[in-house]
């Protein structure tokens, strides 16, 4: 399905909602920042929504194609409402939920094959996102009224074959939503020779149809996770030491208690490690066990085993983003759906 298109590349969406004090939320607000506090190789941006019934918004994503094998998403939120400005907008207000979530920021050229016998793809399963204004779900939804008009089409037809769901691509081509990711198409691919220098690429794109370099049509990227490097790469060897305060930051622990997840503890671990023994003899040696970082809820912990370390899987805290299955430099971790139902309660998120 996907042998003619570009390797999907995500980012993790981190996020938290606050109730403030009356009168300091102005419902309809919007507010979005680029770069800070991630560095100039770090793809990402925060946001601020201003809700009503005095609720804000505020998250941080983080793209999942970093360099550094210690940079923890989760982490990043809490510096980036360590502003001075945000700090000042949360002080006095209360956290009452939290989650995180990766997404598709690939674009037009990452999106499969959307049809084949008795399959359409939709909505984040393809791919429907505009990296560029960071909006999917209007996206998502038009693939889904394009997908129910072939689908009818073809109960008229009672054929389910992918000539006749073929529709689908040619509705998809024929839309506005395809007009809309294709003038985003390059956008992501703009930013892997870092920040500033996206800043004149972006300004090309917007101003020449969305091309690359304002010259081609097509960019080519790589999946996400070869794009971390080594731990020797890095001077800084050892993790960031954070000081949360548990009045504005908060550890992973407490985010995930807002978080409302919960799995039956005797179910069996729906986080499969395919290859065990890399994480012990070589990840830790080679990347410093990145998934103990990435993971926003702690699942991943790295703990003492006579003179060696162990992985132990605390997957009862799972807030189902998926970063490990995507982020994992070895691809080893396969995440696949726990039994019961169970896991985040996303009522307000």
């Amino acid at each position: 399905m996907d042998a003619d298109s570009n390797p999907q590349v995500y980012a993790i969406g981190v996020k938290e909602i606050w109730e403030l004090p009356k009168g300091r939320v102005k419902p309809g607000h919007v507010f979005h920042t680029m770069g800070f506090p991630m560095d100039n190789d770090t793809y990402g941006g925060g946001w601020i929504y201003h809700m009503k019934d005095d609720l804000l918004d505020i998250g941080l994503v983080v793209g999942l194609d970093y360099k550094n094998p210690l940079l923890d998403p989760h982490a990043e939120l809490q510096k980036f409402k360590s502003h001075p400005y945000f700090k000042s907008l949360l002080e006095g207000g209360k956290l009452i939920s939290y989650g995180a979530k990766t997404i598709p920021e690939g674009g037009l050229f990452c999106l499969p094959k959307l049809y084949a016998d008795g399959v359409l793809i939709v909505g984040d399963s393809a791919g429907f996102l505009n990296s560029a204004r960071l909006k999917g779900i209007h996206l998502g939804m038009k693939s889904g009224m394009l997908a129910a008009e072939t689908i009818f089409e073809a109960l008229l037809e009672d054929n389910f074959s992918a000539s006749q769901l073929s529709n689908y691509d040619r509705k998809f081509k024929n839309s506005w939503a395809y007009h809309e990711l294709h003038q985003s198409r390059n956008f992501h691919q703009a930013f892997k020779d870092g920040n500033l220098v996206a800043m004149l690429h972006v300004g090309l794109q917007m101003a020449l149809e969305g091309n690359y370099w304002g010259i081609f049509d097509r960019a080519s990227n790589e999946a996400g996770h070869t794009h971390m490097q080594k731990l020797y790469n890095f001077q800084k060897r050892e993790p960031e030491k954070h000081n949360f305060d548990g009045k504005v930051t908060f550890d992973k622990l407490t985010n995930v208690y807002y978080s409302s997840t919960k799995h039956d503890e005797d179910q069996p671990c729906h986080l499969k490690i395919l290859e065990p023994n890399i994480c012990i003899d070589r990840c830790v040696k080679e990347y410093g066990n990145p998934c103990q970082y990435f993971c926003p809820a702690k699942v991943y912990e790295m703990v003492e085993e006579g003179d060696k370390k162990k992985l132990h899987i605390n997957f009862a805290n799972c807030v189902h983003c998926k970063t490990c299955d995507i982020m994992d430099p070895y691809q080893i971790i396969d995440w696949v759906t726990p039994e019961g139902g169970g896991g985040p309660s996303y009522t307000i998120m």
